[in-house]
């Protein structure tokens, strides 16, 4: 846990690091001490909202009921919620561009995905110190199978699948597409960036083997569905060619793939077949991912709104 907290310390401080001299880089004074307000506003929303979803997710009968308010002074990482800190750290971001006079804020949250994505693959790696709150399942594989070069071994020697590995790879490569973004608009960037994050974290939540719950709903997940919706609407909100209802079937479109991968879970559980309940399933919900992050793609960056014009 010591290690783990050394981790955090290192990290945290590095990515907003990074996001100053970003400004710097630019030259733009406004947008430098916007990052340097961030730091402790994000570090102190960041904590608040992670704490506060946990308590208010899973523990609102205890609260409601009987007043009990003790898991709030529980620090066990097991006790937060991801997501939470997350829309926490973005709430620090807006508020430091509000405070700095830095207009539009969208334009500092475009500027905080690279960083902000560090921030949560170094998050995920440092998982690694906590045993195995950020693996997946047993892995029936050979002693010396190369296979287990991505695995985490538990008290009893046994293989697990990394998943706070790959969580951590699939925010570095959300990174890199950031990057070679180039958005027509302020916060366009940012929008895509958790979009893909989210949309990939429903798949690799669904892989752990630690998660917050409720019953077999996984709470992360649902998080993530929720924000994934929002930021469709959004984009279907701002769709000045199509009138009316039309402009929302995209986020209809979404709500049945959410849908889908619901049954997709669902039918991965019951079902007897081995290759259904291990690969076949996950190969679907991919699949269905990976539809989805094509319809937001569409939406959200416009490619079918430069139609070609005759000759």
């Amino acid at each position: 846990m010591s290690t783990y907290l050394i981790l955090l310390f290192c990290t945290i401080p590095a990515a907003f690091l990074l996001f100053t001299v970003l400004n710097i880089i630019r030259s733009d004074r406004r947008g430098t001490v916007a990052a340097m307000i961030s730091f402790p506003l994000c570090l102190l929303l960041g904590f608040v909202f992670a704490k506060l979803f946990y308590v208010f997710l899973l523990e609102a009968d205890s609260v409601l009921e009987f007043n009990d308010w003790s898991s709030l002074f529980i620090l066990e990482p097991d006790y937060f919620c991801f997501t939470g800190g997350a829309v926490g750290v973005w709430l620090g971001i807006i508020l430091a561009a509000r405070i700095a006079g830095y207009t539009p804020a969208a334009s500092l949250t475009d500027r905080f995905v690279l960083p902000g994505a560090l921030l949560i693959a170094g998050l995920r790696i440092a998982e690694i110190e906590l045993g195995s709150f950020g693996t997946g399942r047993y892995i029936e594989a050979p002693v010396n199978s190369s296979y287990l070069i991505l695995a985490v071994f538990n008290q009893y020697g046994e293989p697990h699948v990394a998943v706070f590995f790959w969580e951590a790879l699939v925010a570095l490569v959300i990174a890199i597409l950031a990057v070679h973004c180039r958005p027509d608009r302020p916060g366009l960037r940012f929008e895509l960036a958790v979009f893909r994050l989210c949309t990939c974290q429903i798949l690799l939540e669904n892989l752990r083997n630690h998660t917050l719950s409720w019953g077999f709903v996984r709470v992360e997940q649902l998080l993530c569905a929720v924000i994934m919706m929002l930021l469709m609407l959004i984009a279907c909100s701002r769709h000045k060619e199509k009138q009316g209802a039309v402009r929302f079937l995209p986020a209809v479109y979404l709500f049945l793939c959410i849908a889908a991968i619901v049954g997709i879970e669902f039918l991965r559980q019951r079902s007897p077949s081995r290759f259904m309940g291990e690969h076949g399933g996950y190969l679907m919900m991919s699949a269905v991912l990976c539809i989805i992050l094509f319809i937001y793609q569409v939406q959200a960056a416009g490619l079918h709104r430069h139609p070609r014009k005759n000759p």
